[in-house]
């Protein structure tokens, strides 16, 4: 019996409910096989957050991303699109784009041998191939890997066979289509490394119990029993890839800021409910969505080991807002960047502490619920595979 097998049957059974389950023990959060694992059944055959529109806004501007053993260029082409291959060149399986990131690149070529690739990945320079048999250099492009876009974002999936981006979040997007995301930019970047699991920190944004002892200034400006989670992933037939809801702010605050009060306009399309609220949601693997009356910000996580994960996380702002001279995101940003370390540093204690022999699984809390939903949909999904 494998190991996902035994959590899902004996402790987080599909006929479980919430108040008799017990969470996954410390393996499943240190193990390098179970990691191997996820990667094969979601970070590989997944839509994943890549990033922006933005980020690439001209032909030949490109960034790449690293996941597990894998690397992949995303990079616009003369024509205007963008697209995602394989960063392999054809030849002889050589990395091809050493850099990050980059702007308007002519062509994307290979340092071994020089085999050269247009920005759209089809192959025009292959030296010393003209006496080669059937070489048909139509056939020799980039592998191709899937992008897709929604509100200004790039997802991409390794999944030839994968259903599409807008049927696996099509009910996450349908609720907020009515803002025009791809219509913010990003006013600031933080990238995070973190000592902990991937999960772990999923865990750590799906619940807001520790949100009292953890963050005092959250707390004071959403209450942690406010709001309510209505998107869940492991539940019925409606077995989804998203889970969240909202919190709502205390009092007459109206900004997730060190005063809890802000100047600036709600985004566009705000109603009333939205300007009292702050969305909290998990895009299933690898997005936090947090949006707030007056900025979106936005997380993004890459598990390195089973033991250290990345985080970058963005902050978004209406165009109009930022050019006016006295704007400064500073409000907004340090105080989630507090946030943020404060959550980092316990998720970091826990991968510490739930590696020890002894801890073997606890138990949820009754605040734990989305924990506990996201816990199950991982455990099922794994047995499955």
């Amino acid at each position: 019996m494998t190991l996902a097998r035994h959590l899902a049957n004996r402790e987080l059974r599909e006929d479980d409910e919430h108040v008799h389950a017990k969470t996954p023990p410390g393996r499943v959060y240190r193990d390098p096989a179970i990691l191997d694992k996820e990667f094969e059944t979601f970070f590989f055959r997944e839509w994943l957050c890549v990033g922006r529109e933005e980020d690439i806004p001209e032909p030949g501007d490109f960034f790449t991303r690293s996941l597990g053993g894998e690397s992949v260029l995303v990079i616009r082409g003369e024509d205007g699109r963008a697209r995602a291959f394989y960063n392999v060149c054809r030849h002889r399986g050589t990395r091809i784009v050493e850099e990050p990131e980059g702007k308007k690149l002519r062509s994307v070529v290979c340092k071994y041998h020089a085999w050269t690739y247009s920005t759209e990945g089809a192959l025009v320079g292959a030296p010393h191939t003209d006496g080669l048999a059937d070489f048909d250099r139509s056939k020799m492009a980039l592998y191709p890997v899937r992008l897709e876009t929604w509100n200004g974002f790039l997802w991409m999936n390794l999944d030839e066979d994968a259903p599409g981006l807008e049927e696996t979040f099509g009910e996450f997007f349908s609720r907020f289509d009515r803002f025009r995301l791809d219509e913010l930019r990003l006013a600031k970047r933080v990238v995070y490394e973190v000592d902990a699991n991937w999960k772990i920190l999923i865990e750590n944004y799906s619940e807001c119990y520790h949100c009292a002892p953890i963050h005092p200034d959250l707390n004071r400006l959403t209450h942690y029993m406010s709001g309510e989670n209505d998107l869940f992933m492991s539940r019925g037939s409606t077995r989804g890839r998203t889970s969240g809801g909202f919190m709502v702010f205390s009092g007459d605050y109206t900004s997730m800021v060190w005063s809890g009060y802000t100047g600036r306009p709600p985004i566009k399309g705000m109603t009333e409910d939205d300007k009292r609220r702050v969305y909290y949601y998990v895009l299933f693997p690898n997005m936090f969505f947090s949006l707030h009356p007056d900025y979106l910000m936005i997380h993004t996580i890459y598990p390195v080991s089973p033991s250290h994960s990345r985080i970058v996380c963005d902050f978004f702002f209406d165009p109009e807002v930022m050019a006016r001279a006295d704007f400064d995101p500073r409000d907004a940003v340090e105080l989630w960047d507090l946030i943020n370390r404060q959550d980092w540093h316990v998720c970091e204690l826990t991968q510490k502490g739930s590696s020890s022999r002894i801890w073997r699984g606890g138990r949820y809390s009754d605040e734990e619920r989305g924990l506990h939903d996201f816990d199950k949909y991982v455990l099922e999904r794994l047995d499955e595979g």
